[in-house]
Protein backbone atom coordinates (compact mmCIF):
# COMPACT_ATOMS: atom_id res chain seq x y z
CA UNK A 1 0.00 0.00 0.00
CA UNK A 2 1.27 3.64 -0.66
CA UNK A 3 1.23 6.01 2.35
CA UNK A 4 0.64 9.55 1.28
CA UNK A 5 0.74 13.25 2.73
CA UNK A 6 -1.68 15.63 1.11
CA UNK A 7 -1.62 19.08 2.69
CA UNK A 8 -0.36 22.68 2.45
CA UNK A 9 2.59 22.71 4.31
CA UNK A 10 6.16 21.98 5.34
CA UNK A 11 6.84 18.60 7.00
CA UNK A 12 9.87 18.45 9.45
CA UNK A 13 10.14 14.92 10.16
CA UNK A 14 8.18 11.41 9.66
CA UNK A 15 8.91 8.09 11.35
CA UNK A 16 6.87 5.42 10.82
CA UNK A 17 7.00 1.92 12.58
CA UNK A 18 4.75 -1.19 11.03
CA UNK A 19 4.42 -4.79 13.15
CA UNK A 20 3.66 -7.10 10.65
CA UNK A 21 2.29 -9.92 11.67
CA UNK A 22 4.77 -13.09 11.85
CA UNK A 23 7.13 -11.55 10.14
CA UNK A 24 9.94 -8.43 10.31
CA UNK A 25 8.80 -5.10 11.65
CA UNK A 26 8.64 -2.33 8.87
CA UNK A 27 10.41 0.70 10.43
CA UNK A 28 11.15 3.91 8.04
CA UNK A 29 12.62 7.53 9.81
CA UNK A 30 12.91 10.78 7.77
CA UNK A 31 15.23 13.18 9.56
CA UNK A 32 14.51 15.83 7.34
CA UNK A 33 13.89 15.17 3.65
CA UNK A 34 17.35 16.47 2.22
CA UNK A 35 18.09 12.81 0.25
CA UNK A 36 14.90 11.12 1.22
CA UNK A 37 13.61 8.79 -1.38
CA UNK A 38 10.06 9.59 -2.32
CA UNK A 39 7.71 9.20 -4.91
CA UNK A 40 6.84 13.37 -5.01
CA UNK A 41 3.16 13.97 -7.12
CA UNK A 42 1.11 17.51 -8.04
CA UNK A 43 3.41 20.19 -7.02
CA UNK A 44 5.13 18.50 -4.22
CA UNK A 45 8.79 19.48 -4.07
CA UNK A 46 11.85 18.85 -1.32
CA UNK A 47 13.19 22.25 -0.52
CA UNK A 48 17.36 22.94 -0.50
CA UNK A 49 17.12 22.91 3.13
CA UNK A 50 15.48 19.46 3.31
CA UNK A 51 11.54 20.31 3.88
CA UNK A 52 8.79 18.42 2.12
CA UNK A 53 6.50 21.32 0.87
CA UNK A 54 3.16 19.68 -0.68
CA UNK A 55 1.58 22.71 -1.72
CA UNK A 56 2.06 26.79 -2.19
CA UNK A 57 -0.57 29.93 -1.88
CA UNK A 58 -1.92 28.76 -5.60
CA UNK A 59 -5.84 27.95 -5.14
CA UNK A 60 -6.85 24.47 -4.98
CA UNK A 61 -2.94 23.70 -5.81
CA UNK A 62 -2.28 20.17 -4.47
CA UNK A 63 0.78 18.07 -3.70
CA UNK A 64 1.38 14.38 -2.70
CA UNK A 65 4.12 12.64 -1.10
CA UNK A 66 4.11 8.61 -0.85
CA UNK A 67 6.68 6.27 0.57
CA UNK A 68 7.68 4.35 -2.70
CA UNK A 69 7.44 1.02 -1.76
CA UNK A 70 4.48 -1.58 -1.41
CA UNK A 71 3.70 -2.59 2.04
CA UNK A 72 1.06 -5.41 3.07
CA UNK A 73 -1.22 -4.43 5.97
CA UNK A 74 -3.28 -7.76 6.02
CA UNK A 75 -1.56 -11.33 5.85
CA UNK A 76 -3.38 -13.70 2.86
CA UNK A 77 -2.52 -16.75 4.64
CA UNK A 78 -4.41 -16.05 8.22
CA UNK A 79 -6.18 -12.72 7.48
CA UNK A 80 -4.49 -10.91 10.40
CA UNK A 81 -4.05 -7.16 10.15
CA UNK A 82 -1.01 -5.29 11.17
CA UNK A 83 -0.62 -2.88 13.52
CA UNK A 84 1.23 0.44 12.94
CA UNK A 85 2.22 4.15 14.24
CA UNK A 86 3.87 7.10 13.04
CA UNK A 87 4.29 10.27 14.40
CA UNK A 88 5.48 13.66 12.20
CA UNK A 89 5.80 17.16 13.00
CA UNK A 90 4.47 20.04 10.48
CA UNK A 91 3.94 23.52 9.96
CA UNK A 92 0.76 24.96 7.74
CA UNK A 93 2.14 28.22 6.41
CA UNK A 94 -0.75 30.56 5.48
CA UNK A 95 -0.02 33.41 3.01
CA UNK A 96 -2.04 35.78 5.25
CA UNK A 97 -2.38 35.20 9.03
CA UNK A 98 -5.17 33.56 10.14
CA UNK A 99 -6.14 32.31 6.72
CA UNK A 100 -5.56 28.87 5.02
CA UNK A 101 -6.68 26.79 2.65
CA UNK A 102 -8.57 22.81 3.77
CA UNK A 103 -5.59 21.21 5.56
CA UNK A 104 -4.06 17.86 5.25
CA UNK A 105 -4.15 13.97 5.51
CA UNK A 106 -2.47 10.98 6.59
CA UNK A 107 -3.34 8.30 3.71
CA UNK A 108 -3.12 4.72 3.12
CA UNK A 109 -3.92 4.01 -0.16
CA UNK A 110 -3.83 1.20 -2.81
CA UNK A 111 -2.91 3.41 -5.30
CA UNK A 112 -0.46 6.40 -5.44
CA UNK A 113 -2.50 7.82 -8.87
CA UNK A 114 -4.71 10.49 -7.42
CA UNK A 115 -4.62 12.67 -10.99
CA UNK A 116 -8.22 13.03 -10.71
CA UNK A 117 -8.22 14.63 -7.42
CA UNK A 118 -9.64 17.69 -6.12
CA UNK A 119 -8.03 19.88 -3.95
CA UNK A 120 -9.68 22.24 -1.58
CA UNK A 121 -12.07 20.31 0.42
CA UNK A 122 -11.05 17.14 -1.20
CA UNK A 123 -7.61 17.32 0.33
CA UNK A 124 -6.15 16.33 -3.23
CA UNK A 125 -7.58 12.86 -2.63
CA UNK A 126 -11.31 12.49 -4.28
CA UNK A 127 -13.28 14.39 -5.89
CA UNK A 128 -16.81 14.94 -6.26
CA UNK A 129 -18.05 11.81 -7.64
CA UNK A 130 -15.41 9.41 -5.64
CA UNK A 131 -15.70 11.07 -2.55
CA UNK A 132 -17.30 8.48 -0.44
CA UNK A 133 -17.29 5.08 -2.57
CA UNK A 134 -16.23 1.55 -0.70
CA UNK A 135 -14.08 0.68 -3.78
CA UNK A 136 -11.81 3.74 -3.01
CA UNK A 137 -10.25 1.37 0.10
CA UNK A 138 -8.47 4.29 1.85
CA UNK A 139 -8.02 5.18 5.49
CA UNK A 140 -6.59 8.95 6.26
CA UNK A 141 -6.40 11.13 9.25
CA UNK A 142 -7.41 14.53 8.41
CA UNK A 143 -5.72 17.75 9.57
CA UNK A 144 -8.99 20.04 8.52
CA UNK A 145 -8.75 23.85 8.83
CA UNK A 146 -11.94 24.88 6.84
CA UNK A 147 -15.72 24.15 8.06
CA UNK A 148 -17.16 22.47 4.68
CA UNK A 149 -20.79 21.62 5.52
CA UNK A 150 -21.48 19.52 2.69
CA UNK A 151 -18.54 16.87 4.02
CA UNK A 152 -20.18 17.34 8.29
CA UNK A 153 -17.27 19.16 9.20
CA UNK A 154 -17.58 20.12 13.26
CA UNK A 155 -15.53 22.93 12.60
CA UNK A 156 -12.79 24.95 10.79
CA UNK A 157 -10.00 23.41 13.16
CA UNK A 158 -10.16 19.35 13.80
CA UNK A 159 -9.07 16.43 13.30
CA UNK A 160 -10.94 13.13 11.83
CA UNK A 161 -10.92 9.78 10.91
CA UNK A 162 -11.85 8.98 7.35
CA UNK A 163 -12.72 6.07 5.52
CA UNK A 164 -13.05 5.68 1.57
CA UNK A 165 -14.17 9.64 1.84
CA UNK A 166 -14.42 13.01 3.38
CA UNK A 167 -17.16 12.43 5.90
CA UNK A 168 -15.19 11.82 8.83
CA UNK A 169 -16.21 8.76 10.96
CA UNK A 170 -15.24 10.51 13.98
CA UNK A 171 -13.70 13.86 13.92
CA UNK A 172 -12.87 15.86 16.74
CA UNK A 173 -11.39 19.23 17.44
CA UNK A 174 -7.62 19.79 17.39
CA UNK A 175 -6.14 19.72 20.38
CA UNK A 176 -4.40 17.47 23.04
CA UNK A 177 -4.91 16.92 26.89
CA UNK A 178 -2.89 18.42 29.85
CA UNK A 179 -2.60 16.57 32.92
CA UNK A 180 -3.08 19.39 35.85
CA UNK A 181 -4.45 20.23 39.30
CA UNK A 182 -5.74 16.15 39.57
CA UNK A 183 -7.62 16.02 36.46
CA UNK A 184 -6.63 16.44 32.65
CA UNK A 185 -7.86 19.45 30.67
CA UNK A 186 -8.19 19.53 26.98
CA UNK A 187 -6.33 22.08 25.02
CA UNK A 188 -7.17 23.63 21.73
CA UNK A 189 -4.31 23.68 18.91
CA UNK A 190 -4.84 25.84 16.54
CA UNK A 191 -3.71 23.98 13.06
CA UNK A 192 -3.04 27.67 11.06
CA UNK A 193 -0.95 29.06 13.76
CA UNK A 194 2.09 28.37 11.75
CA UNK A 195 3.80 26.95 14.51
CA UNK A 196 5.78 23.49 14.32
CA UNK A 197 2.70 20.86 15.13
CA UNK A 198 3.79 16.98 16.26
CA UNK A 199 1.35 14.42 15.45
CA UNK A 200 0.77 10.66 16.44
CA UNK A 201 -1.38 7.85 14.70
CA UNK A 202 -1.56 4.57 15.64
CA UNK A 203 -3.53 1.53 14.84
CA UNK A 204 -4.29 -1.64 16.77
CA UNK A 205 -4.46 -4.38 13.98
CA UNK A 206 -6.29 -6.82 16.34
Amino acid sequence: MAVCFSFRLAILLLTLMISLAGRDDVEFIYNGFRSANLTLDGIAQLTSTGLLKLTSETERSRGQAFYPHHINFKNSTNGSVSSFSTTFVFAILSKYHGLSSNGMAFVISPTKDFSGAGGSQYLGLFNKSSNGKATNHIVAVELDTVKSTDLNDINENHVGIDINGLISEKAFPAGYYEDGNGRRQFRNLSLISGQRLQVWVEYDGV
